[in-house]
């Protein structure tokens, strides 16, 4: 892939992101802005579309020419017992640290399994919290943090699997 005179291979690729932001003056819808980026380890390329005629596509060809193989590395670095960082969440094969959000005082971590956790999307976020307890979650963003649609499709996939425990249960 290339993006204005810098190219990046396809293998080389190890973080993805995109989303759309409404725009509107006075209540009144004035477009969407797509935002589309993709880097490697030392640099990202951001491209920003205005409208979604090329921005489908894109995403389409993204996810077939390097998602499959970032959403393949991350249950395998996973099933090798690393745990991974993701905004304020850290995610493990067997679960996730979330955060308990509290008026007063200072937030807590707490650490659950992926049976006791939940996972919803609102306002271009990724949500995933603790089952039962309302206070307790973390908030992706799509647009802003590499890799969240990676994990979401991880996590939607192994949900779907009977008997799930384990992220890395997909991969069998």
């Amino acid at each position: 892939m290339s993006w204005k005179n810098k190219k990046y291979p396809l293998a080389a690729i190890t973080r993805v992101r995109w989303g759309g932001t409404s725009h509107s003056v006075n209540g009144i819808p004035t477009g969407t802005t797509y935002t589309l980026a993709f880097g490697d380890s030392k640099s990202e390329a951001v491209v920003e579309l205005k409208g979604k005629k090329n921005y489908s596509p894109f995403i389409d060809k993204l996810w077939r020419a390097v998602c499959v193989r970032l959403l393949t590395e991350l249950l395998e670095s996973l099933k090798a017992g690393k745990e991974i960082r993701f905004g304020e969440a850290v995610i493990s094969d067997d679960g996730i640290t979330l955060i308990k959000h509290k008026f007063w005082g200072s937030k807590e971590t707490i650490r659950c399994n992926w049976q006791q956790a939940r996972i919803w999307n609102v306002g271009g976020y990724f949500c995933i919290g603790l089952e039962g307890d309302k206070k307790t979650y973390v908030s992706l963003s799509y647009i802003d943090m590499p890799n969240t649609h990676i994990l979401e499709q991880a996590i939607r996939i192994a949900f779907k699997k009977s008997g799930m425990r384990k992220l890395s249960d997909i991969l069998e």
